[in-house]
């Protein structure tokens, strides 16, 4: 008798970017997406992992329903329950939520946003996992499913390190805050984690990074954070920020530590006029965006090469919503003694759907390793093929081409010419970045190429930088201190000799957040930029994401359509077909 399959299947259940992850009895990650893409809303705030239709889909393109599941929540059970207490005191009366105001303060979170992030948490957590056992008792008439709770910093580590190219690494995760307190600190060897030590206390990095967003005019809730990387760029030191700054946090060993509630009143106090106010442009606060930056830099390093003593590993597996942070993550190994980084394509909370069925498929194969390599990051849904073939019938589209062997060199002839191009392929990424199949794409050769898509596609202010996708293979002669950036998580410097050769992609600091490009890891768009080489002599493209200013990613063909039609694109390429305008 054949043993019964068994998938296990994550849930991110934070509040804030939920997500669904599908590994197979095999460990091989077969799917994997964050709920804001099919939703079309930003970060899809209290909304439940498991959306039904993409459960439906899931159930029925990607595994057998008659199969056993265990569903896998990145949040431990005593988590669940503190939860519950608070959903149940909220009930009675929001009044009823005991709130401390030096509890408060510590956690740098007014009392009213805390309640207001508890119920949500408990809404989101809740949900998530009910749509999938419903729709598998109803819809497949199977009720073989079991329940798993991995602790939140666990899931990171477990989504840094199963992805990593190391058979051992010293795995650090910092985020705003998990169970107990906002850093853990991991041993991985031989595909196993060791918990080495779990920062308890609330203080936050991560936190106090979103707060100075704030204070700069930005929306914590829709992720602007990397806003905040952008304009430091344009900044220079504040002393008087840097010294509030350093009085408010201070690093002892791996933990950090605030001062009495006094001085952080009056720390609050002390930043009000460095803020931004209304009717101030972005420009105005570039000194706190800079100092804020600095500060976060400073307090890595320092944690950093404190972990880094413990003689566990020279490779540096970062995770935790703090691994977006890829202004600093490019200057790890040159500012601390690590020598290696990875940096998993989906470090935050949406990744912790990967970590937690990672987690479980290897709870129950101890025998099982993963593969050191770097991990495809194309996990997501596909383009529907009835609806693109609905939009080649009907559409009356009087420029489409249908262009199987040569779309490629097409888009790389358009692209020469200046023209702006959507490009769609394939899996959408997992993660937030557009890594060549989600993406838009221009020639970074023209000085006014990242005006013209500020201004005719994304709507977004003029200080951000756009990103350079660059053939591997010519990293080192482009940028200095060269690192492979598979998934455009780290920031390099342009060499002098290359910065007047692409000025669209060049940040006014001179560096770049840019994506390697390898053909095994993604055959067509390496294809695309060769193809734009061999016209032009330069081996990369601007590479933005395929969205607008305050929308996600988009998710199907009508996204894609209702883009292209909405904003300044020249050409559209969805799979093998292309539309020009």
């Amino acid at each position: 008798m054949l043993t019964p399959q068994k998938y296990y299947i994550g849930l991110a259940t934070t509040y804030h970017d939920p997500a669904i992850a599908v590994v197979n009895f095999e460990g091989t990650v077969l799917f994997a997406e964050a709920s804001e893409r099919p939703l079309q809303q930003k970060r899809a705030f209290s909304s439940a992992a498991d959306l039904r239709e993409v459960v439906r889909r899931l159930l029925k393109d990607r595994c057998d329903p008659g199969s056993e599941f265990v569903v896998a929540k990145p949040w431990s059970r005593k988590m669940q329950k503190f939860m519950d207490l608070m959903f149940l005191l909220g009930s009675a009366s929001h009044e009823s939520i005991p709130r401390r105001p030096e509890q408060m303060t510590k956690y740098l979170l007014p009392k009213d946003l805390l309640f207001t992030t508890l119920w949500i948490q408990h809404s989101a957590f809740s949900l998530s996992g009910g749509n999938l056992a419903d729709i598998l008792k109803t819809d497949f008439r199977s009720s073989r499913v079991s329940y798993v709770r991995v602790k939140h910093h666990d899931a990171h580590a477990a989504t840094a390190c199963f992805t990593s190219p190391f058979t051992e690494a010293a795995c650090m995760v910092i985020d705003g805050q998990g169970e107990n307190g906002s850093m853990s600190y991991f041993a991985y060897r031989d595909g196993r984690l060791r918990p080495v030590f779990e920062f308890k206390g609330s203080e936050s990095l991560g936190v106090l990074y979103g707060i100075c967003t704030a204070f700069c005019g930005f929306n914590v809730e829709k992720g602007e954070e990397w806003k905040v990387m952008g304009l430091a760029a344009y900044g220079e030191l504040d002393p008087e920020v840097l010294s509030a700054l350093r009085e408010l946090v201070r690093v002892d060993g791996l933990s950090l530590k605030y001062p009495p509630l006094r001085q952080i009143e009056a720390w609050f106090e002390r930043m009000k006029p460095k803020s931004r106010s209304e009717g101030m442009s972005a420009l105005d606060v570039a000194n706190l965006a800079f100092t804020t930056q600095f500060f976060y830099a400073e307090v890595m390093d320092q944690l950093l090469n404190n972990f880094h003593q413990l003689g566990i590993s020279d490779n540096l597996a970062l995770g935790g919503g703090c691994g977006l942070n890829s202004s600093y993550n490019g200057e790890i190994t040159q500012r601390t003694k690590f020598k290696n980084l990875h940096v998993p394509s989906a470090p935050s909370d949406d990744g912790n759907a990967l970590g937690a069925a990672l987690l479980a498929y290897y709870q129950d194969h101890p025998e099982a390793k993963p593969q050191a390599k770097i991990h495809t990051p194309y996990l997501g849904s596909t383009m529907s093929k009835k609806t693109l073939e609905n939009l080649v019938a009907f559409g009356r589209l009087e420029k489409l081409k249908h262009l199987p062997e040569t779309v490629h060199q097409e888009a790389a002839r358009l692209l020469a010419e200046g023209k702006l191009v959507g490009w769609v392929q394939g899996p959408a990424e997992f993660g937030p970045r557009a890594l060549g199949n989600r993406s838009i794409l221009a020639d970074p050769r023209p000085p006014d190429m990242k005006d013209k898509i500020n201004s005719l596609v994304k709507f977004r202010e003029e200080f951000r930088p756009f990103a350079p996708s660059i053939l591997d293979e010519f990293g080192e002669e482009y940028f200095e201190n060269y690192q492979v950036s598979p998934y455009m998580e780290r920031t390099l410097k342009f060499k002098e000799s290359a910065k007047k050769k692409v000025p669209a992609i060049v940040h006014v600091n001179a560096t770049g957040r840019l994506q390697s490009v390898r053909r095994e890891w993604n055959p067509r768009y390496y294809d695309l930029i060769k193809s734009f080489f061999e016209l032009t002599g330069v081996p990369m493209l601007l590479n933005t994401s395929f969205n607008i200013m305050g929308k996600p990613i988009i998710h199907s063909v009508e996204d894609a359509i209702g883009l292209f039609y909405t904003t300044g694109l020249d050409a559209l390429i969805l799979e093998d077909y292309l539309i020009e305008k």
